[in-house]
């Protein structure tokens, strides 16, 4: 299905130019200074190291600002402003046991609301974890509703509010929804310490077992303080690049928990060197053996995203193996890059699919 996200990338890079235009004018100020010290005006030696420093500065942050806006991660400012938030504020406060989380602007009968929220953990290497909420349009009205969730998976480096900064998932969501395409659904988007070479799954002690966290302590939170139905036929998780293939992976492994999986930039091979240094931990994270060895208590429908910027021929094995055993997937191909732009081309099609083979359904009274 065609949702149309409204290009703003015109705000980014308005923001890039005004960044670049007070990085021009710093450097400016700074040749000046410098030039007022070899006529031995003698400007401060530390007003010139601070200055030379604000102009390097500068000249990073227009640097990221333009590398953000240029592959679609930072669009416009709502998306800057919602990144900036996530890595500036401390996190909320942890709810206590039976509280539920209630949107900090409540929903509307046609715009759903996203939300930072800290989850307590036990899964080792994690004490807590911020994940990003969304409530669909209707939540806030309709307080005897219960909602299937969606779990997404960020990529490698990430945190859990890409899906909705970069992603746009709550704009896609709320045009799906007015639409009939697909019903109310919950998101919820963990940030899961995600390095640059990293999969959310368990590695070998004594690293974080990141796929424990989300099973179990990410979706009994949720269960507990979001109004959740909670079982398995209305749970589904779904990711991007590393997400993806964490999606995968962790979908296969928690068939009693997932009931769909939306795999977006899958690949063959993990790229973690805690598992490449583990044979039989590298083996139990790629996805062609897992497939392959993996019994399936009930269907478990399987959507693959792949961009022509990747290798189409990882997607395309990975839909084989799953058409062997029986899986009933869908492998879409897009001329797309491996950015969070293709998701948004990618993600009206997963959703509408994966609900579509789940059988879900307008939201049911508590």
């Amino acid at each position: 299905m065609h949702v149309a996200i409204l290009d703003r990338s015109w705000q980014g890079w308005t923001v890039v130019g005004v960044a670049a235009c007070v990085t021009v004018a710093c450097a400016v100020l700074l040749a000046l200074a410098v030039r007022r010290r070899r006529r031995r005006h003698h400007p401060s030696g530390l007003l010139l190291a601070t200055g030379a420093c604000a102009c390097v500065l500068l000249l990073a942050v227009t640097a990221g600002l333009g590398v953000g806006v240029g592959t679609g991660y930072l669009s416009d400012w709502r998306s800057m402003l919602t990144a900036g938030e996530d890595a500036t504020t401390d996190a909320p406060t942890v709810l206590p046991t039976g509280q539920p989380a209630v949107p900090p602007r409540p929903t509307t009968a046609t715009t759903g609301t996203e939300w930072a929220v800290t989850v307590p953990a036990t899964a080792r290497g994690f004490t807590q974890t911020e994940a990003w909420v969304y409530a669909p349009p209707g939540y806030s009205q309709h307080p005897d509703e219960h909602y299937p969730v969606l779990y997404t998976l960020h990529g490698a480096p990430g945190t859990g509010s890409d899906w909705f900064t970069a992603g746009h998932l709550d704009t896609l969501l709320d045009q799906l929804i007015a639409s009939g395409a697909i019903p109310p659904v919950l998101v919820v988007s963990p940030d899961l310490s995600l390095g640059p070479v990293d999969e959310p799954v368990d590695l070998p002690a004594p690293g974080p077992l990141r796929e424990t966290l989300l099973v179990d302590d990410v979706v009994p939170w949720a269960d507990q303080h979001l109004r959740t139905t909670p079982d398995r036929a209305d749970r589904a998780i779904a990711g991007m690049s590393a997400g993806g293939l964490g999606a995968l992976l962790v979908g296969m492994r928690h068939q009693s928990t997932f009931a769909g999986v939306v795999s977006l930039m899958p690949y063959l091979e993990p790229e973690s060197p805690e598992l490449h240094a583990n044979a039989s931990a590298l083996a139990a994270n790629s996805p062609l053996e897992v497939i392959g060895r993996t019994t399936y208590i009930a269907p478990l429908p399987v959507f693959l995203g792949v961009p022509t910027a990747d290798p189409v021929d990882d997607g395309r094995r990975i839909a084989a193996a799953l058409d062997q055993v029986g899986v009933p997937e869908t492998e879409r191909e897009y001329p797309a890059g491996h950015d969070w732009a293709a998701v948004t081309t990618m993600t009206p099609d997963a959703l509408t699919w994966l609900v579509g083979q789940l059988g879900w359904r307008a939201p049911a009274p508590g």
